[in-house]
């Protein structure tokens, strides 16, 4: 895109509301609280070389203790530019932390036009020895380019004589052509190492409308607007570094960063064009292309025959449904991309391969031909990103499924993998909400997952009086859980799906095993083995202990950290159900047993029943956890943790048994 003389009314700043920044309105009269470092470039203080930890953080590697970023736009030629100063000072704490003196930065060039360029770079490394401070400047022969493609290359250069102990600081002028990129780069106060100071200068030229936003959970020190101008500063001050958590989306959900987006601009004395403003334009602009709406309103001969053949052979909405689904991803393979549009979906069906939104749009036409009023829904996946509806950003978007009402429902679909169950997304959707695209009725509607992670393990078991464990247990793995085992098992074969098994349960000796419903994706994957575990119960005298719960108790709490500051998302619900009797050796009977437990999160949102029960020489145990919902909120942590911690201790209890009488001899 090349724009000329550009001209906005003014500079909105706007703020993610679910990650809104705490004192995000600080006053400039505010920040005489804050202590500003004073770094000059090629002058280093000898007290930066005592610190010895970072930000109370031991594990750090490195620490930034400063970073900073100007930019402003220029005019080139008949072109806009900008302008990104950049400075940082980086002690290195240890080995690991020698990568931070090898910088890359990827360059993008126009397909026709020019490119992206890295200038005015300057690098410094001190060590301090003796008590004097030794300085090794980087040369010319530590700067290089990489050329990766014809639209990316990637500037190099590596400071001299790092070691445990050293700082290093560099700086460079990046300069980006409007028509490479219209947007300044993101930028992040946050990395994988400590950051002391990140500080963000943006002088906005007047002819641009952008929108800013900012994400994340850090407090912003300082937060400056000059009256009159459009000249903004923002700082965060002593930034932890960001450690990935389990059960996050992608750390861009979470990392503390501003971004932008240019939303309009105007020629001067002309009438301001629009980018993207409000979520009608947005729907307005893809119903006119041809790669989204174009691919869905033709008569598309191909899919007519399978159209009526369906409607034929199937009598009722759902079954039609399931039938459409099968047929597509039947005829075209997913190439494991992501997309939400598709240049040809009749080229895609002839290949017999294609992207997500080849296959899911092509899923839309067949079923409009089959006279159900199918729409898309567009989203972003997981890894993606959440979806922030304050903004109407298009690149917010990287993927498409099939929207209709069901018995006054909606009902999303998806054709790319042929282990989904009718209704079901693959794991990757669910992701919060998505856009229902269909003119003026467009609407965000929330992504709910249509099945849960369940797993339900049943098994029959007698116990020799050598404290070995002889039986059958069947497990039965629906919705989520099902979609994994029987893609392994497809994917794997069944040899390999067995191998697995038998590695994550060495205990177990298999004797013989039995698959059920393998291809059945409408149906529970069930697996039934005939199995032995020598020495399941320990010995101690006249007693044995076992843990009925065998090898299917949890035995650790996901949750490790004591302190989580973002969400949890397990992207879908979950139900683990365990039921086994036992059956005792002659001559032993129950001693004692676990007492039983029945505890609720908050809200009825999670509930753990457990339970064993003695009758004669018999006794069952019963387990079951059930989380009904797949997000909390971070305030929510200590309760979830401390729930699951109760799960793994009681599912880790012995029953003991004891002997009463004379033992059978074995045979």
């Amino acid at each position: 895109m090349s724009v000329n003389f550009i001209k906005p009314h003014r500079f909105v700043v706007a703020f993610l509301c679910c990650f809104l920044w705490a004192g995000i309105s600080r006053s400039q009269n505010d920040n005489s609280k804050v202590t500003e470092p004073n770094v000059r470039f090629g002058k280093i203080d000898p007290a930066g070389f005592s610190q010895k930890s970072a930000l109370h953080d031991s594990t750090a590697e490195a620490v930034v203790l400063y970073e900073r970023g100007d930019v402003h736009f220029s005019m080139a030629g008949n072109d806009i530019q900008i302008v990104l100063e950049y400075q940082t000072r980086i002690k290195i704490l240890r080995k690991a932390g020698y990568d931070r003196a090898t910088v890359e930065i990827p360059l993008l060039k126009a397909k026709s036009g020019p490119a992206e360029f890295v200038s005015n770079i300057e690098g410094f490394t001190y060590n301090e020895s003796g008590g004097t401070i030794q300085t090794d400047k980087l040369t010319k022969e530590g700067i290089f380019t990489e050329k990766v493609s014809g639209e990316l290359s990637i500037q190099k250069f590596t400071l001299p004589d790092v070691r445990e102990g050293s700082v290093i600081e560099y700086r460079y002028r990046l300069t980006t052509p409007f028509s490479v990129n219209h947007n300044p780069r993101t930028w992040k106060f946050q990395q994988r190492i400590p950051v002391a100071w990140s500080e963000y200068r943006i002088n906005v030229h007047d002819y641009f409308y952008y929108k800013m936003i900012m994400g994340g959970y850090l407090r912003l020190a300082i937060n400056e607007n000059q009256p009159g101008t459009q000249s903004y500063r923002f700082v965060v001050q002593n930034a932890p570094a960001f450690r990935d958590e389990a059960f996050i989306t992608t750390p861009n959900d979470y990392i503390s960063k501003i971004d932008f987006e240019l939303a309009s601009y105007s020629i001067p004395g002309a009438f301001p064009h629009k980018i993207s403003v409000s979520w009608p334009d947005m729907d307005k602009t893809l119903l006119a292309e041809n790669i989204f709406s174009g691919q869905l309103n033709g008569q598309h001969s191909f899919l007519k025959d399978a159209a009526r053949a369906i409607i034929k052979t199937n009598p009722d909405t759902l079954s039609r449904l399931q039938a459409a689904c099968r047929f597509i991803n039947s005829q075209v393979v997913w190439d494991k991309s992501n997309s939400f549009y598709s240049y040809n979906i009749r080229k895609a069906f002839e290949d017999r391969k294609g992207d997500a939104g080849d296959i899911n749009l092509m899923l839309i036409a067949l079923l409009r031909q089959m006279d159900l009023p199918a729409n898309p829904v567009i989203l972003s996946t997981r890894s993606h990103g959440h979806i922030m509806e304050e903004y109407a950003l298009l690149r917010q978007f990287n993927y498409v499924v099939a929207h209709v009402m069901v018995n006054g429902k909606d009902m999303l679909l998806d054709a790319t993998d042929p282990f989904l169950k009718t209704g079901m997304l693959p794991f990757e959707c669910l992701n919060g909400h998505g856009r229902l695209v269909v003119g003026r009725d467009s609407r965000f509607l929330p992504i709910i997952p249509a099945e849960r992670e369940t797993e339900v393990a049943g098994g029959t078991f007698t116990i020799s009086a050598e404290g070995d464990v002889k039986g059958v247990l069947k497990k039965t793995n629906n919705g989520y859980s099902g979609l994994k085992h029987r893609r392994q098992y497809v994917v794997d074969g069944e040899a390999g799906y067995l191998e697995n098994i038998r590695r994550n349960r060495p205990a177990w000796q298999i004797t013989s095993v039995e698959f059920n419903n393998v291809k059945e994706v409408e149906k529970g994957f069930e697996a039934n083995y005939t199995l032995e575990i020598p020495e399941a119960c320990q010995r101690a005298g006249d007693r044995m202990y076992i843990k009925p719960m065998l090898t299917e108790a949890r035995f650790s709490n996901p949750f490790k950290e004591p302190e989580r500051l973002f969400p949890v998302d397990m992207g879908v619900p979950m139900e683990e159900t365990y039921f086994s009797t036992f059956t005792l050796p002659a001559g032993y009977e129950v001693e004692e047993a676990p007492k039983p437990m029945v505890m609720s999160l908050p809200e009825n949102e999670g509930r753990f029943t457990y339970q064993v029960t003695v009758e004669g020489n018999r006794f069952t145990v019963t387990s079951r956890m059930l989380l009904r919902k797949a997000r909390f909120y971070a305030e929510q942590y200590h309760v979830l943790r401390e729930f699951f911690d109760k799960v793994v201790a009681k599912q880790a209890e012995q029953v003991v048994i004891k002997r009463t009488g004379p033992v059978a001899e074995k045979k």
